[in-house]
């Protein structure tokens, strides 16, 4: 048996109860079968949430299928609508309702039309599409919006 595989143009999806949460892709995906260690690259996920489509990619992530915990590196982007979210990293976590969140301790930047929040951590909830800020955010309003 090979303990590790390694695929590329990986497509994956993440069901809960019958619904599809997330989907996406990898450039590369690394797997070892002992241990269930996971290492992408180059990834792009689509999450759904109640608010809409949130749209994540990150140059790197690795972490445990067993344990349910991934850590996306390098640079993470997310997007939903106009609002453009990034931070250097960010770590799943299931909750004690099975769903996944997703929290941050890097500093963060959230800007979209005329506004820009930056913090020094985040939480984010998929199920509701909840982002809180952490830290003592600051927030710039009334910045002109681009065309």
């Amino acid at each position: 048996m090979v303990p590790e595989l390694t695929m590329d143009g990986v497509q994956f999806q993440v069901d809960r109860a019958g619904v599809t949460t997330a989907s996406g892709e990898a450039e590369r995906l690394t797997y070892r079968r002992d241990t269930t260690d996971l290492a992408a690259t180059t990834l792009s996920i689509d999450l759904t949430t109640p608010t809409g489509l949130v749209h994540v990619t990150a140059p790197a992530g690795s972490g445990r299928a067993a344990d349910r915990r991934f850590r996306a590196t390098g640079g993470i982007r997310a997007t939903r609508g106009a609002d453009v979210a990034v931070t250097a990293s960010a770590t799943t976590r299931p909750g004690p309702d099975g769903q996944m969140g997703v929290e941050g301790a890097d500093p963060v930047q959230l800007e979209g039309p005329g506004y820009r929040l930056n913090g020094t951590g985040f939480v984010f909830d998929p199920a509701s599409g909840d982002l809180a800020i952490r830290g003592t955010p600051r927030l710039v309003t009334g910045l002109p919006t681009s065309p």
